[in-house]
């Protein structure tokens, strides 16, 4: 046990210490994304489609502007930092001082153009207190990235879990005790602000060292550097959250709060296809050379992510009625419609991530911003003519449709860097999901726990008995008969 606790918290030699980062940083996120969640939930259930789409509204465009003071600058931070470390405070203020001046600028667009695009009244009383929230959960990210420029994982897994543990309790008392909008921003404000607080503390001289630097010439050879990346996250976030936006114009918050709700469980189930896309960075890097070995790579990739995927949307369009209810409850019924048009996006957006993964490997991630762009745009036109005729279904479709455009012009401009088999191996884990469909319609009136666990076990057993390579391996090295 003393040698995982030392294992776990020291820097000893490279590979333990990317190990002991990858572990803490990981954790971190995943509890707190599970904290986040949870909040989510209880979130929609104490205040109902009514209140609750008032306040996704209402954060969702506040969080439209995150990308200004972030500006893909803590990337660049770290990066930096662990290259010039003889000049660290220097840098420090610098980028720091960078981000205050867009946070500025950020906050007075969320007040000026909320009063022009938000209509919802409750919404609009949200986004000074969520503004705030939002500027200190972004300078939050710039004390992690000096963490990980000091090799610290550690301190940015725990504080990150520490910052989502007191915006679950604060969030959970807010609705118990007062069950209001502005409560709940109020909630978000505080544990995000102690957060940041708590995040800040251990930067030790940098912070007692930090000078506000004003001088757009130093701004602009940060921005040089970091502009692709800001882009990238700009139109991420445009994509994820103007559709809500634009629902919002031209219906009551109560269709907000429906749409919302679906969206949520397709974004929480992003994160198991997003830990198969970012393993693949380091083999995309290590065979820059070898296109055998890229090729095998990019479609082992896909391939897992047809095994991880495929079940989940075919279970989804099944089991959609009872997880809705189960998760938000019978006032959010309706949303089983647009969980069920959502769902199929999270393939394409799965084997995207494939996609940017290698072409971030031979630095051309900026070759994918256009076509991010033309689906942003794609996505924002459709919602624009059809929203108003068919309310959040139109939302549901533009969004899965937006998806599969981006993914395909992904795919065609990637091929002149790799040619791949799109389709490789894909034919076991359809056929599993096929069988396991059949099971889930079998069981349809048992429990929706029943129906899960037992479909687990249905679509692993069809993947030894389909032969499927990745078991045949796994039974193979435990020399278990086939």
């Amino acid at each position: 046990m003393k040698k995982l606790i030392v294992f776990l918290t020291q820097n000893l030699h490279p590979l333990q210490i990317i190990t002991k980062n990858s572990f803490w940083i990981t954790l971190g996120k995943i509890l707190g994304g599970v904290l986040r969640a949870l909040l989510v939930i209880f979130s929609a259930r104490f205040l109902g489609p009514d209140l609750y789409g008032s306040f996704a509204l209402a954060i969702n465009f506040v969080l439209i502007f995150s990308f200004l003071p972030e500006l893909g600058l803590t990337a660049i931070l770290t990066r930096e930092l662990s290259k010039r470390k003889e000049e660290k405070g220097k840098i420090f203020n610098e980028v720091l001082s960078f981000s205050l001046f867009l946070s500025l600028i950020s906050y007075i667009l969320i007040i000026v153009l909320g009063i022009i695009i938000i209509k919802d009244i409750r919404s609009l009383k949200l986004l000074p207190i969520l503004g705030i929230m939002m500027i200190f959960d972004v300078l939050r990210e710039f004390a992690y990235a000096v963490y990980r420029a000091e090799l610290k994982g550690e301190l940015q897994g725990i504080l990150h879990f520490l910052t989502n543990l007191f915006l679950f309790i604060f969030g959970l008392y807010s609705l118990i005790k007062f069950n209001t909008t502005i409560a709940l921003a109020y909630a978000y404000f505080f544990s995000i602000g102690l957060g940041f607080i708590l995040s800040i503390l251990f930067l030790g001289k940098l912070l007692k060292t930090f000078k506000f630097i004003f001088d757009l010439h130093i701004y602009k050879l940060y921005f040089k550097s970091s502009w692709p990346i800001a882009i990238a996250n700009a139109l991420y976030l445009l994509l994820l959250f103007t559709d809500s936006i634009i629902l919002g114009w031209f219906y009551p918050s109560y269709f907000v709060g429906i749409y919302n709700s679906a969206v949520k469980i397709n974004e929480f189930l992003i994160l198991f296809p997003t830990g198969v896309a970012l393993a693949l960075l380091p083999l995309f890097s290590s065979n820059l050379n070898n296109k055998e070995e890229l090729r095998k790579t990019m479609e082992f990739g896909i391939y897992l992510n047809y095994l991880v995927v495929l079940p989940i949307i075919f279970s989804i369009f099944i089991l959609s009625d009872k997880l809705i209810i189960l998760v938000f409850g019978e006032n959010y019924f309706t949303a089983t419609y647009g969980l069920k048009i959502l769902i199929p996006s999270l393939l394409a957006n799965s084997i995207f991530m494939v996609f940017s993964q290698f072409l971030i490997a031979i630095d051309r991630r900026v070759e994918l911003l256009i076509y991010e762009f033309i689906g942003y745009i794609t996505n924002v036109l459709l919602n624009l003519i059809l929203i108003p005729k068919f309310d959040f279904i139109a939302a549901s479709y533009t969004t899965t449709f937006s998806s599969f455009l981006t993914f395909l012009l992904g795919y065609f401009a990637i091929q002149k860097y790799l040619s791949f088999n799109l389709w490789q191996d894909v034919t076991k884990p359809l056929l599993a999901s096929l069988i396991l469909s059949l099971f889930l319609i079998l069981v349809s009136k048992f429990s929706l726990i029943f129906s899960i666990i037992g479909g687990v076990f249905v679509y692993f057993l069809a993947l030894v008995l389909l032969k499927d390579k990745i078991f045949s391996e796994l039974l193979r090295y435990l020399r278990l008969p086939r």
